[in-house]
């Protein structure tokens, strides 16, 4: 998760007041962030993938004075019309089919601003914009701009001057030489033409996501800003912008409007009006276990800078860089972390079935540590397999088997009926391993059984692979032996079982005439139809019909 570095004055001339560390250590983590220590300026703060808003200093100081009570309610900000137009070409739909845009006028770029939007920008690129895949933002200066701006592709051997180069380069020379543009080249690497935007007298702006041109460099006389967006995700780069305009707009800037005119639509970006949401406050209440009242619910809201009107049913009014806010649950969970998650008294509540660990799972624990004390390595395997692992390489007869529908994956395609084909293909996956290998598995399979409601039902297995130069069926029985020698359970055996088995080196174990066990040496031909060329002894055991015997 990303971590940002907040410059304590800066912090607090945005909050208004002094503040100090020994205070927003106590409280920004009960906003929901992650205290990272103090610095010789200030302090770190890591920040949660769902609160890109608080990516700046800007913003982190928005959100503390709503919940620290000195400035509640939502912010409302003022987007004026600027008269610009930008044209987004249908060529770059195959490309990066998305492009959102501002300006802002009368920021002072002083150290303060610098830092914290340099830091914005990387934070965002990284988390929201996926390394810029998904978003990318460019930020320009606007005096040099003429309008309309045109948001199109160029093939790979159009020339511009990037950003800190003192000649123009041909986009291809940007992407194979350039580091910037060879550690983002991955981005564009399938597209026949790269995007470009390109202002009224031809001259490039960027080249995005890889970089800005030299014409619209930004410097500490800037004063006015173009910023675009782009990426594969039409809803992404209008928050990101949005994210970027407040941020811009809480130094004083004004914030103005462009229209995007793409070939079946137009839009005006940034539209940073407050998205409405119904919200009941018998839900609040039920969900957190709190007897709260419209008002107080009303109080906490703006404690997290929304605003809300109503009783019962209230309708609360969202700021637009609140990106994480998509159910009525995420304004329940905003109410919970105004109210305090540490005043929250935690209450048993009373139940009409004894509480406890199931026993099978009990059982199934003991048995586990058992066999890590004979020198075993446990493994976890996943339920789904094929008919191939289960029968083919097996060679064992197919048999009826949960299927999906519909699967995604023929190497996934249906539930596991045994647990040792799950082993064998471990064994298979590490041959390059020094052996012994000896492993086992205490899990589940699905077994189908026409007599249950659904047809198949789940049933708890123990399998054993002991896998080296001299494994035979005398070790694997001893290993049965002992197990059931320390559950004090007395086991007749029946030469017969498997056909994965070798004849008259394989075994069915039963208890009171229930088949429980089968164990044996693997046949060489099942071996080779796995590509393993040590011998394999196995076993697998009933753990279900084992426990239900033992209590």
């Amino acid at each position: 998760m990303p971590v940002i570095t907040v410059n304590l004055l800066d912090f607090s001339q945005l909050l208004g007041r002094k503040i100090t560390i020994k205070e927003l250590q106590d409280r920004l983590p009960m906003m929901g962030t992650g205290w990272e220590g103090e610095t010789e300026e200030g302090f770190n703060i890591e920040v949660f993938p769902n609160r890109p808003d608080l990516l700046s200093i800007e913003g982190l100081a928005r959100a503390y004075a709503s919940f620290s009570g000195e400035k509640i309610g939502l912010r409302n900000y003022a987007v004026l019309n600027s008269g610009y137009i930008a044209i987004v070409d249908d060529k770059v739909e195959k490309v990066r089919p998305y492009f959102v845009g501002a300006i802002v006028k009368g920021v002072d770029f002083d150290d303060a601003l610098i830092r914290s939007i340099i830091q914005l920008q990387e934070k965002l690129h990284v988390t929201h914009g996926r390394k810029r895949r998904k978003v990318a933002i460019g930020l320009h200066n606007l005096k040099p701009i003429e309008f309309p701006i045109t948001y199109t592709t160029k093939p790979p051997e159009y020339k511009f001057r990037p950003l800190g180069e003192r000649f123009e380069k041909d986009l291809k020379w940007m992407l194979t030489e350039m580091p910037k543009g060879v550690e983002y080249a991955w981005i564009l690497h399938d597209a026949a033409e790269y995007p470009i935007i390109l202002d009224a007298k031809g001259m490039v702006l960027s080249m995005p996501p890889i970089i800005n041109g030299e014409y619209t460099r930004i410097d500490e006389a800037t004063r006015d800003l173009f910023i675009d967006v782009t990426g594969t995700d039409l809803k992404a780069i209008t928050e990101v912008l949005n994210i970027i305009c407040t941020t811009f707009a809480d130094r004083g800037a004004s914030v103005y409007n462009i229209e995007l005119r793409y070939l079946d639509k137009t839009l005006r970006t940034p539209d940073l009006s407050p998205k409405i949401w119904r919200l009941s406050n018998k839900y609040v209440s039920q969900t957190l276990g709190l007897e709260l009242q419209p008002k107080e619910t009303i109080h906490y809201l703006e404690k997290m800078g929304h605003s809300a009107q109503g009783g019962e049913i209230m309708h609360v009014k969202v700021p637009c860089y609140r990106t994480d806010v998509m159910h009525p649950i995420d304004l329940v969970e905003d109410v919970a972390i105004a109210y305090g998650y540490d005043l929250v008294v935690p209450i048993i509540p009373s139940l009409n079935s004894p509480a406890g660990e199931d026993p099978l799972e009990v059982f199934s624990r003991n048995l586990r540590n058992f066999l890590v004390g004979f020198g075993y390595t446990e493994i976890v395997t996943f339920m789904m397999s094929n008919r191939e692992k289960l029968f083919t390489k097996m060679l064992i007869q197919e048999e009826s088997i949960a299927e999906t529908d519909n699967p995604k994956m023929e190497a996934y395609n249906c539930l596991r009926n045994r647990l040792l084909p799950s082993l064998m293909e471990i064994l298979v996956n590490n041959k390059h391993h020094p052996y012994p290998q000896n492993l086992y598995e205490v899990d589940d399979v699905i077994i189908v059984d026409p007599s249950t409601e659904i047809g198949a039902r789940s049933e708890r297995r123990l399998a054993i692979v002991q896998c080296h130069s001299k494994a035979n069926f005398s070790e694997i029985k001893a290993a049965l032996e002992s197990i059931l020698d320390n559950l004090e359970l007395k086991i007749e055996y029946e030469a017969n079982g498997w056909d994965c088995f070798i004849e008259g080196r394989r075994l069915t174990g039963k208890i009171n005439g229930v088949p429980l066990c089968w164990a044996g040496e693997i046949r060489p031909e099942a071996l080779e139809s796995w590509g393993l060329e040590m011998p394999v002894a196995a076993l697998e055991l009933n753990v279900e019909g084992l426990h239900k015997i033992f209590s």
